[in-house]
């Protein structure tokens, strides 16, 4: 396939935590893909569905050996006859971009075709993260158990310090004596509800207003006045406003984008737009935008200017001097291949001997993914119980309180978004010492606000946008800028297949009403720290990646005469 770069293999590699570095390799993958006539992108794919299966690979970079049994487990099945792909159908409108994937500009020779939105790419949200257990079940749970737990045992990079955050950074930042005062935010949700019975009806509703809501923002921003009837031609340039949808079943491509207005001003009309005038833009599904453009036929927008970039509120102030040390980790707390929570106990040490003022364990526990735990005795709400006793026992005796987040892939806990609290009884046989806050979840630690959801909307959201012109900036803070752009903790429609979404709990609960000082966003992206828009972002990564080891984060807020920083530490478990 012509286009196919041994750069665009490096980073497409190294979006999954796979840093290709021998030169051979690189091209030896190169030569796969010319001679399977297939992108950067989907080898990628493919070889990670492939790594997170092989138990001699798992977590490793190719090497030429594994290349050789990958080649035959997994791409023999393509060779045949296959059509070449139209240059505008092409690589120059797959995703193709350093964290997860972004389309190029069309190309001079394709820009008189008529473009098929491409929907034959395995997609990587299908896809065993190597930070997900595998879903092949295992026949002798004990054994691999033990054969994993050596494996894990044997790490010799334990403790290192993979990623720093202003770690040189002035002032005084001794962790304060004062216990950490914690509290929810208002609207985060708090009890369980009925979910399974939204009409459609009512989720249209809530979609519309979501139109309205936004558009409303982005008319005040830019003085735009009255949007457009799409329905009706117009020749001199106007504003619409609407929401960024797909044309078909496959990914957004450039000439695969639909507008589809409100209620109000058009009646939920779609019309697809022409983009081709524009030097940039960032676009994914249910993006809500404004649009500068004529309408000379009635069957497209030809748009001359993007309004997407929505103003974000500043966080609020905090008032008190402290500083604050936080940790944070992200499950599972099991391998994959194992019923064992080393990874979990090894994490407990740690805060036992540092101890922090927060802990904040994000979920799965009890994961989903991993099939090992089928074959255990105990129900699955007795495996947490059991961690949760561990956890309890381990830091009984120290000032360190414990938040759990809990996520979709917890099999004791109902399958929707937004997620209610963890069930710890009532009253709670844990105290104070462990409490839970909802997915999406806000609450305050020492008057700093912080926003967290185990939800990984960064894949998701990376798989799906588009952006021109290809490669430009940091993609990862683009991709956070889109969720405070929104003001939601997952702006993304239709949703991953692997988000259960109730579209009326998420209009109350899951949205960004204000930006926190602190956003967790765990992912199965590789780890970051950015500042985003006056708000520090975290991915501290998972715990465990497959049957390796991953890694944690250590955090230090500091507030000092009313002026608010961070330092922090991304460690390896």
């Amino acid at each position: 396939m012509s286009g196919v770069s041994v750069e665009d293999i490096q980073e497409e590699f190294a979006d999954l935590d796979l840093d290709i570095t021998d030169g051979d390799v690189l091209l030896k993958i190169k030569e796969l893909c010319d001679f399977y006539n297939i992108d950067a992108n989907k080898i990628s794919c493919e070889y990670f569905s492939y790594n997170t299966k092989s138990k001699l690979h798992t977590g490793k970079p190719p090497t030429l050996d594994s290349l050789v049994s990958f080649e035959s487990e997994k791409l023999k099945h393509l060779r045949g006859p296959r059509r070449p792909l139209d240059p505008i159908e092409g690589v120059e409108n797959l995703p193709d971009c350093p964290e997860l994937g972004t389309p190029t500009r069309l190309t001079a020779a394709g820009a008189g075709k008529r473009n098929i939105t491409p929907d034959g790419q395995i997609n990587k949200r299908f896809v065993n993260a190597i930070g997900s257990p595998s879903l092949t079940p295992q026949s002798s749970p004990s054994l691999n158990s033990s054969q994993v737990t050596l494996k894990y045992s044997d790490r010799s990079n334990k403790g290192e310090t993979v990623l720093a955050h202003s770690k040189d950074a002035p002032g005084d930042w001794t962790p304060s004596n004062d216990p950490a005062e914690i509290s929810l935010k208002a609207l985060t949700l708090t009890s369980p509800y009925r979910f399974m019975y939204e009409r459609l009806r009512e989720r249209a509703a809530v979609l519309d207003e979501t139109i309205c809501r936004l558009g409303d923002i982005i008319t005040e921003k830019y003085d735009l006045g009255e949007p457009m009837d799409t329905r009706l031609t117009q020749v001199e340039p106007q504003v619409a406003l609407g929401r960024i949808c797909c044309d078909s079943e496959g990914h957004l491509n450039s000439n695969s984008v639909v507008l589809q207005g409100s209620m109000d001003a058009t009646g939920g009309h779609s019309i697809h737009l022409d983009l081709s005038k524009l030097d940039s833009y960032s676009l994914f599904p249910g993006q809500i935008v404004g649009v500068e453009c004529t309408n000379p036929n009635g069957s497209k927008l030809l748009v001359s200017k993007l309004y997407s970039e929505l103003p974000t509120p500043s966080p609020v102030p905090v008032e008190k001097d402290q500083c604050t040390e936080i940790y944070t980790a992200c499950g599972p707390y099991t391998l994959n291949d194992s019923d064992n929570y080393q990874p979990l106990l090894d994490l407990l040490d740690i805060v036992q001997e540092t101890r922090p003022h927060l802990l904040i364990l994000v979920g799965p526990f009890v994961d989903s993914r991993n099939k090992v735990i089928d074959a255990h005795t105990d129900s699955y709400h007795q495996i947490f119980e059991t961690m949760l006793k561990q956890i309890y026992s381990a830091l009984e005796e120290t000032r360190t309180e414990v938040l759990l987040v809990p996520s979709q892939r917890d099999l004791h806990e109902n399958f929707v978004y937004p997620q209610p609290p963890y069930s710890l009884g009532e009253p709670s046989p844990w105290g104070s010492k462990i409490r839970s806050v909802s997915d999406p979840g806000v609450f305050s630690v020492n008057g700093v606000n912080i926003g967290v959801t185990s939800s990984d909307i960064l894949f998701h959201l990376g798989r799906e946008e588009i952006s021109f012109p290809p490669r430009a900036g940091d993609r990862l803070s683009r991709l956070v800028s889109h969720l405070l752009s929104q003001r939601s903790y997952y702006p993304l429609y239709p949703p991953s297949l692997e988000q259960n979404i109730d579209f009326e709990h998420q209009e109350k609960h899951g949205l960004l009403q204000e930006p926190p000082h602190l956003l967790l966003l765990p992912s199965d992206l590789v780890y970051f720290i950015r500042d985003v828009e006056g708000c520090t972002v975290l991915n501290p990564g998972r715990i465990t990646k497959g049957s390796a080891p991953g890694t944690y984060s250590k955090l230090l807020v500091q507030v000092q005469q009313g002026k608010l920083s961070f330092t922090a530490e991304i460690v390896r478990i």
